[in-house]
């Protein structure tokens, strides 16, 4: 039997690593920007290696970066694109080369550019791609991986006083992603700002995928920490995974099983049962790690196996009729050509926000 000894370290340095990778997340930040064209693709670690750059972008810009690190996270990525004939697909391409997730907003973006994004969001959630993004008052949402923010303005607590709504978004990649799979964003205090003008009706508005921002007495707040995603069917798409701190937590255990499988497990090894278990024993030892993290559910099961009802199928298309009536051993032994067919089945912690407490008296 051939070992699987690389996957198995590497899931375990993954989940070993989890806390300081959840904890400092990925903002990217879409500039129309003129002051220095030299500019396309700029990483910053910190506001001091933002303030050494501060030549390089125009005053409006330079602040809204600096928004982004009033929160704590990993890093920030500019993408420059000119402010006169700019597109926001040009920059999206850029992102697309250069980052692999994160979240994404444009700077005093207009309605035409929210779209823009939406859609790209949309179509890379299609292709399982996990970048995330917050749009302002967008027309067509209905993503999980999209914030509708949808305040008419917000007041900071420095010389900008009262501002439009859009403007806030760099803060609120920020925030989202310093938050990652460690907290829940609900009731989260906006420290940058003062005031908040609220919507019509917050319950409202939340029930159709708004992302709202509320006062609560000398604070403002996040109201609920949901997506953009309305439309579900209970399986692929349930009302748990309105809930942006389950959806982080199902992008990151994503990104890792698919690059561990990519970069140690496609080609190296032959597709047999004996080489699936390992990779089997090696995933359900990462999600282990990530129930003593508190990301799953220590008292649920978190398992992955072969997903022998697939592989039947595949067999049985194939026109190896005799395969429906294979054993579940039988099929799990009978590996499908080069296909790996596995399934999971775990439970991913929220974050607590709701409290019923009933006291009887006697």
């Amino acid at each position: 039997m051939i070992k699987l000894p690389n996957i198995e370290v590497t899931f375990k340095q993954l989940a070993g690593s989890l806390i300081e990778r959840s904890e400092r997340g990925i903002a990217v930040l879409i500039v129309k920007d003129d002051t220095d064209k030299t500019i396309g693709v700029k990483e910053y670690s910190s506001i001091l290696s933002v303030e050494k750059d501060k030549v390089k972008y125009s005053d409006e810009n330079f602040q809204y970066i600096k928004d982004i690190f009033n929160f704590s996270l990993n890093k920030v990525v500019v993408v420059r694109v000119d402010k006169t004939g700019g597109k926001i697909a040009d920059a999206l391409a850029m992102i697309e080369k250069n980052v692999k997730t994160g979240w994404i907003t444009i700077a005093s973006g207009v309605a035409e550019e929210w779209t823009t994004l939406a859609s790209w969001i949309k179509s890379k959630e299609q292709e399982e791609k996990t970048y995330k993004a917050v749009v302002y008052k967008a027309a067509v949402t209905d993503c999980k991986h999209l914030v509708n923010f949808s305040n008419d303005s917000v007041t900071f607590a420095d010389t900008r006083g009262k501002v439009s709504g859009e403007k806030y978004c760099p803060s609120l990649i920020g925030i989202l992603a310093s938050c990652n799979v460690k907290r829940g964003t609900t009731y989260f205090k906006c420290a940058n700002l003062t005031k908040v003008e609220e919507v019509a009706d917050n319950q409202a508005a939340v029930g159709a995928g708004k992302f709202v921002l509320i006062n609560d007495l000398d604070s403002v707040q996040i109201a609920l920490g949901v997506n953009s995603m309305t439309t579900t069917d209970g399986k692929t798409a349930t009302e748990d995974m309105k809930y942006i701190d389950v959806v982080e937590a199902m992008d990151l255990i994503q990104d890792d099983i698919s690059s561990v499988f990519k970069h140690e497990y496609l080609g190296n090894y032959k597709n047999n049962y004996d080489n699936q278990i390992l990779l089997i024993s090696s995933v359900n030892s990462y999600f282990k790690q990530l129930a003593n993290q508190d990301i799953l559910d220590s008292s649920y099961e978190n398992k992955v196996d072969v997903d022998v009802e697939s592989q039947r199928l595949a067999w049985v298309g194939t026109g190896k009729s005799e395969a429906e009536t294979w054993t579940e051993q039988q099929v799990k032994n009978n590996a499908y050509k080069r296909t790996v067919y596995l399934y999971g089945d775990i439970k991913i912690l929220g974050a607590m926000e709701n409290l019923q407490f009933n006291i009887n008296l006697a």
